[in-house]
């Protein structure tokens, strides 16, 4: 049993982000963050190590956190900018992330630290 303080929080599946209105919602709010490219290393680093969170996959197994550093690969977060780019709209990526270990982190970030956007992204 997890202490009173310590919040269980379960990732999304494969399909949830792998679906077009779940993974655009999340690019959306990835969007509006005010955190620059090069600052979400260390959020996302900072995040995972300072909550009192127990993260689980949706079948109740625990999900142990991959290094941050080793699953985005690159200090200076290129990645994240190709990421965030659009179609031309302004409203729709304009490809899709193929590391879905990247793209859970994110989706961890908004569950964990913003769950009130994170409800949102499967509606």
């Amino acid at each position: 049993m997890l202490p009173n303080h310590i919040r269980v929080v379960t990732t999304a599946t494969n399909a949830e982000l792998l679906s077009e209105p779940y993974y655009s919602r999340l690019w959306i709010a990835v969007k509006n963050v005010e955190i620059s490219r090069r600052e979400w290393l260390e959020e996302l680093a900072n995040l995972f190590r300072d909550n009192e969170v127990e993260l689980t996959y949706p079948s109740g197994r625990a999900f142990e956190i991959p290094d941050v550093d080793d699953v985005f690969e690159d200090a200076e977060m290129r990645w994240l900018s190709y990421y965030l780019k659009d179609d031309g709209s302004g409203k729709k990526p304009k490809a899709k992330s193929r590391s879905l270990d990247r793209i859970r982190l994110l989706d961890l970030y908004f569950r964990v630290k913003h769950p009130s956007i994170a409800a949102h992204f499967g509606r």
